[in-house]
Order: structure tokens, then C-alpha cells, then sequence
């Protein structure tokens, strides 16, 4: 079933606007490690940004788009909730740096609510393992290895566009726009590196290019509301690629106590110091922090450990994991992709995330589909 053109031409202008608008790489700071150092010789870490993209314009671009243009109900449902979501991301871009900023990631992402909070406590009671320093890779090499993984889906799909760069200027490990960007100043540990690559190629990457070979572009650059569903089935990778780690899931649990310690007013210090207080290192905590409090505070890494909780519900609901990978889509927008897909106004996607096929990845499903908990399919006991 072709996809009328009035349709085509709100999500085509929804998705230009979304990719002008990256909110992560904006919202993120660019001087980490030298803002790290300066807070561990006693200072307050003084964090730069990018420059925020052209408010006036795009707002100007955003106005004119209406739910009520498309011809097909379920797209104009799509296009209703992303032009809200877009016009929440400008807010957060015009207020960043402020106390509004925090209150627009709430919105955003929501609060840090109860059950999540008492899950991340529950995980941190667990007595952490110890044992010999595990030996890590660079950027570099990581890199190479990602490029490697992303050969292997080339194979599959040759149309495939993504790429890895390195850089100085983005923390850590992320996705944008199907690109891996990678921390020049990254040290992953050696037996962490392939279940990274599942979270981050599998999961971030497929679901780009799975959503960008769509007739609705949206789905490339991501439904409203898609993070916390993006975010659960790339820590799912983890798991279905190797089994999640007690060390991996105290992270996820410190991020919840963050964002709720920089719910409740805490400066960027007494975040740090309620993190390090609960076991994590220095550096763990600091990075945390900086996710908490970056650009006047975001709620985002509450999501993780919710969505994760949420996506073992689905799937022991009868949900099927591999049919989630059809681009960057949310929860509340399941039943409508389906439907698309069902009325063939969708195609099948051309990837299918390897990990699906690991060793293991079958039993480890078949776990969650009989209704096992996260501590449960962990094998600890909270």
C-alpha cells in the first residue's frame, strides 16, 4: 500500500527538522574530561556546550505543521505527538543552562518515579562482586571493532550508511543520526566490548537504518517518546548477547539515584558524593553526575532501568522482541506500527539484529517470555 502524498510530505518535513535538532549532542557537554579533572583537584566543574542550532527558524518550520493534514489516521497520530516532541526539544534548547530546563526534561522523559527508584536501591543492596582489574581498549580499537560489526550488517544490506567517528568532543559512547561516536578518551573493558557493540550497532544503529529504509522517514530518526524503548532493547541486546552483568546494572541503578537526587535540588557535589557513598568509583560517579546535571538537570537516564522493566512485561505479554527493530519507535506507538506494517503501508525491515542469533539469545527469551523478573532472569535475589 503506497503512502499518500500529503502524508509523505508532513513526515519528510518532520524528519528534516528532527535531524537539524540533535538533542543529545546539545544538551551534552564537550569538555568532560577537562571538567572531571578540575572537580577531582577540589574545583566546580564548568561545563561547554555546542552552540544551540537556530531557534527562530526552526520554530518558524515547526508552526505550519498540523496532525490534521494527513490523510491517514494512524500517521496523523505520529504526526500529532512528534511536533509536540520537537516543540518540547526547542524549549529545552532555548532553556538550557536553567532551572525551566529541568522542568522541560521531566516533560520529556518523566519523573523519577517510585518503583523505578526502589528497583535501583534494591540493586544496589546486592553485594557488589570483586575481583581483579579487568583489562580495557581504547577508542581506537573499539572503533575498529565497531567497524568491523557494522561490516557484518553491510553484507546483509550494502544500502547500509552509517559510520564511527572518534572525537574529543562527545563523552563516552552515542549514537546520532546513525553515526557511533566515540570519546577519544573511551576505555571499554575487554569483555564488555562486544555487548556494547549489540547496544550501540544492534540496537542504535539498526533501528536507524531499519527506519530510514521506511516509506515514513520518522521512524529512521525516532517517534516521539522512542528513547525509552530504544534505551530497554539496547541493554536487552546486552543481555540476549551475553548476559547482563551485576557490574552493568548497578550503572543503570546509579543514573536512577542521580536523576532523583537532582530531582530533589542537590547540587552537582552532593549527587557526586551520594554516588560514591553507595559503592560507585570516582569516575562512574562523575560521569553519572554529569548525565543528572548537564545543562540544568535531565531525568533521561531514568529510563534505562523503566524501560527495561517495561519491555520484559511486553515481551512475557506476548510481544515479539524482533519485531521491534523495525525503527526508532515507543511503546505507546507499538500497536500503531503494527498496524502499518499489518496494512503494508510499512515494509519489512532489511536488518535483523545478530544478537538475536547468540548462543544463549533463545533461552535467555524464553526466560522473560515465562514472566521472570529482571533480578530474576539476573540470578540474584534482592
Amino acid at each position: 500500500m503506497s503512502v499518500h502524498e500529503a502524508d509523505l510530505v508532513l513526515d519528510r518535513a518532520l524528519s528534516e527538522l528532527s535531524g537539524l535538532m540533535p538533542l543529545l549532542s546539545t544538551v551534552t557537554p564537550v569538555n568532560v574530561a577537562e571538567a572531571r579533572k578540575a572537580f577531582f583537584r577540589g574545583g566546580e566543574p564548568k561545563f561547554v556546550y555546542r552552540p544551540v542550532p537556530d531557534l527562530e527558524e526552526l520554530q518558524k518550520r515547526l508552526d505550519p505543521i498540523r496532525a490534521e493534514q494527513a490523510t491517514d489516521p494512524s500517521i496523523a497520530t505520529m504526526v500529532e505527538r512528534l511536533t509536540a516532541e520537537l516543540g518540547l526539544r526547542l524549549e529545552m534548547f532555548r532553556t538550557r543552562g536553567t532551572e525551566k530546563f529541568f522542568l522541560a526534561s521531566v516533560e520529556m522523559f518523566g519523573h523519577v518515579d517510585d518503583e523505578t527508584l526502589d528497583l535501583a536501591r534494591r540493586i544496589l543492596a546486592i553485594e557488589p562482586q570483586t575481583g581483579s582489574k579487568e583489562p580495557t581498549i581504547g577508542a581506537e580499537e573499539f572503533a575498529a571493532s565497531a567497524r568491523r560489526e557494522l561490516e557484518l550488517y553491510r553484507t546483509a544490506y550494502p544500502e547500509m550508511k552509517a559510520t564511527v567517528k572518534v572525537s574529543r568532543s562527545r563523552p563516552g559512547v552515542m549514537v546520532e543520526a546513525g553515526v557511533l561516536h566515540i570519546g577519544k578518551d573511551t576505555r571499554i573493558g575487554r569483555s564488555q566490548v562486544d555487548q556494547l557493540l549489540q547496544h550501540e550497532v544492534g540496537t542504535h544503529v539498526l533501528t536507524f537504518e531499519n527506519g530510514q529504509a521506511q516509506p515514513l522517514q520518522m521512524l529512521g530518526l525516532g517517534l516521539a517518546g522512542y528513547d525509552e524503548l530504544q534505551e530497554a532493547l539496547g541493554v536487552l541486546a546486552e543481555h540476549l548477547s551475553g548476559g547482563l552483568r551485576a557490574s552493568r546494572l548497578r550503572v543503570l541503578a546509579y543514573r536512577v539515584v542521580a536523576a532523583h537526587t537532582r530531582s530533589e535540588g542537590a547540587e552537582f557535589r552532593e549527587t557526586f558524593d551520594r554516588l560514591t557513598d553507595l559503592g560507585a568509583s570516582k569516575p562512574v560517579a562523575f560521569t553519572t553526575t554529569m548525565r543528572a546535571h548537564r545543562s540544568g538537570g535531565m531525568t533521561k537516564d531514568v529510563i534505562y532501568l523503566r524501560g527495561l522493566t517495561r519491555l520484559l512485561e511486553h515481551i512475557a505479554g506476548g510481544t515479539e522482541a524482533d519485531r521491534l527493530f523495525v525503527g526508532k519507535i515507543a511503546f505507546d506507538s507499538i500497536p500503531l506500527v503494527a498496524e502499518l506494517r499489518e496494512r503494508q503501508v510499512l515494509i519489512e525491515p532489511p536488518l535483523t539484529p545478530r544478537f538475536l542469533s547468540h548462543v544463549g539469545a533463545a533461552a535467555r527469551l524464553a526466560e522473560i517470555r515465562q514472566g521472570r523478573g529482571l533480578l530474576e532472569i539476573m540470578g540474584v535475589a534482592a
